[in-house]
């Protein structure tokens, strides 16, 4: 029991001197590129305090410059620590607007760029997802977790449709991300962080370029499908 009791302190005290490094951080560069090497810095830290052993495999190749938009299946926190350690190219969070109002924490998210969308108002959410692609048109990638929260019985939830709006409005390609072990080591509803194993899989992108409208449920099929796959879990919305 010490080891995640230890891990609940080390993530307090990494993540409040992560924050306070972040935010005049967020003031010398602009791009938020150097939080983010702050934010790289943070997760492997609380993932080591806390003695998860992080394995990657990647068939994805991606191009140096190019962004791309990542989607993962959504288990624990610990999901986020991973694709930031994982994830080989500067990227962003897509996060609820509460994080935002965090004090330190939120003013670091807000320092690094992360983009914040209400879920709550349909119409500000809209706008969130319009601001992301502009982005994203612009060169910066960005993670998304399609289930909008992390499964409550360890297998994939249905995906929303907001992130794909994104993607096909930006005409970037979606990089398929497989998390398993997160909720072994950080169950829901848990802050404390248990040794184990957590493997995080990228499969090769999946082009958006010239797709309508109309082809988007079929795209959120494919890319679920194939997270689905990774997983080797069994789907029901295909049985």
């Amino acid at each position: 029991m010490f080891r995640p009791l230890f891990s609940c302190i080390a993530f307090v005290i990494l993540t409040l001197i992560g924050s306070v490094l972040a935010i005049p951080s967020g003031i010398i560069d602009r791009t938020g590129d150097l939080v983010l090497r702050l934010a790289r810095w943070w997760a492997r830290g609380v993932l080591a305090s806390g003695g998860v052993r992080l394995h990657v495999r990647s068939r994805a190749v991606l191009e140096r410059g190019r962004p791309y938009v990542f989607m993962s299946n959504h288990l624990s926190l610990v999901d986020v620590w991973a694709v930031l350690i994982a994830v080989p190219v500067p990227l962003r969070f897509i996060a609820k607007k509460q994080l935002g109002a965090i004090p330190l924490f939120g003013w670091a998210m807000r320092a690094g760029r992360f983009i914040f969308i209400d879920r709550q108002n349909p119409v500000l959410a809209r706008k969130s997802i319009e601001e992301a692609a502009r982005r994203v048109r612009g060169g910066q990638s960005v993670v998304i977790f399609p289930e909008g929260t992390r499964s409550r019985d360890g297998r994939t939830g249905p995906f929303k449709k907001g992130g794909f709006h994104l993607a096909m409005s930006a005409g970037v390609d979606i990089v398929p991300v497989a998390i398993r072990g997160s909720r072994e080591v950080m169950p829901r509803g848990s802050a404390l962080i248990y040794p184990g194993d957590v493997s995080i899989e990228i499969d090769q992108p999946i082009p958006t370029a010239g797709l309508t409208p109309e082809d988007r449920e079929a795209l959120v099929d494919r890319v679920r499908a194939r997270i689905v796959t990774m997983l080797d879990e069994p789907d029901p919305a295909r049985s």
